[in-house]
């Protein structure tokens, strides 16, 4: 499988962002991403108008869309064929329409920041069982480093970001484990990023480039071909689960992964499968870098290491997943392998 790192959830000057389509996919090929995937709200206009979806600047440009739905619920679709018309309508009709396009339909900033005591965005985590969502942003990284941000910090946040960087949410992390257990929900990092313009300042909050080199997600897929379809691999990749989030800002996390080999010789297991248990399977954690090294069955931790490599007997079945830390803050959270009790 071929490994591409990207910035997902973004917003340019089709919407809300302060960012050109062009000087966007340049600032991501200077921060050495592979893609990115630009979520503009209520619009596919950078792709069904305008034909941007593509290889621009040696990264590949996906178009997604970020609905707008009743009581302030946002979802981040990928892949939908028409968004027109879906804005501000509920939940449930959303979802409807966007499976019914073939789109992946994710959970967005599950725990949104709050800003003087005020949340940015509606949406409550009971809305995940409603059918039609893949799978959740379970790091929003702009969410994080700006819940509980004052307006009289601003000018030291534009400066000193990296240090408000905690990770998931812990509730977040505790209800996604929750709903692994009856499906299969794959997990992504995202960025959120609109780098809006201050005038009076002179700057732009986290100009594009600056969290590109942040939070990633890492995705396992077919070689790409160099054509615009490249954008359905990866998306498929995605839906998927065959793909990890990383604070690359810590480490470059390229190269890790976690994988499963069942001990009755059936074929290797990657992130995202899910098969029924026939026995014993041995469980491999490989990082590039040594750190404390986690791995996850339902939630609980069942071993964990400081190391570069962790082997585990999955004696048992579960859903397990694996986790890596580095210099006190979460580093990796891979999607899960899903070894199924026999029906």
């Amino acid at each position: 499988m071929h490994e591409l790192v990207g910035g997902i959830h973004l917003h340019s000057v089709y919407s809300d962002g302060s960012g050109t389509v062009r000087e966007m996919t340049a600032a991501a090929a200077r921060a050495g991403l592979d893609f990115i995937i630009i979520t503009d709200h209520d619009t596919r206009r950078a792709s069904e108008a305008d034909g941007w979806q593509g290889w621009r600047d040696g990264v590949l440009l996906v178009v997604g869309v970020e609905v707008s739905c009743q009581d302030r619920t946002h979802v981040v679709a990928l892949g939908p064929a028409d968004a027109a018309g879906l804005r501000f309508k509920p939940l449930r009709r959303v979802l409807f329409d966007l499976t019914r396009q073939g789109a992946a339909p994710f959970v967005a900033h599950a725990h949104p920041a709050h800003i003087m005591g005020v949340s940015l965005k509606g949406g409550a985590l009971h809305e995940w069982e409603i059918p039609g969502f893949v799978g959740v942003e379970l790091w929003s990284l702009m969410h994080d480093i700006c819940d509980h941000l004052t307006p009289w910090r601003v000018p030291s946040f534009l400066h000193h970001w990296p240090r408000r960087i905690t990770g998931p949410h812990p509730d977040t992390v505790a209800h996604w484990d929750t709903i692994t257990q009856d499906r299969r929900f794959v997990a992504i990092g995202t960025l959120d990023n609109h780098a809006l313009a201050l005038p009076v300042l002179g700057q732009r909050v986290l100009p594009y480039e600056e969290t590109f080199r942040a939070l990633s997600t890492h995705v396992l897929s077919e070689p790409m071909t160099g054509r615009p379809d490249d954008a359905d691999r990866v998306i498929r990749a995605l839906r998927d689960g065959r793909c990890f989030l990383a604070l690359d800002l810590t480490a470059d996390a390229r190269g890790f992964r976690f994988t499963g080999e069942p001990q009755d010789g059936g074929p290797s297991l990657a992130m995202g499968e899910e098969v029924a248990w026939t026995g014993p399977v041995r469980l491999t954690v490989r990082s590039p870098h040594p750190a404390h090294l986690v791995l996850r069955r339902n939630g609980a931790v069942v071993a964990e290491a400081e190391a570069d490599t962790l082997d585990h007997r999955a004696a048992e079945p579960g859903v397990y997943r694996a986790e890596a830390h580095l210099g006190g803050l979460p580093w990796v959270y891979t999607n899960p392998i899903y070894l199924r009790p026999p029906a």
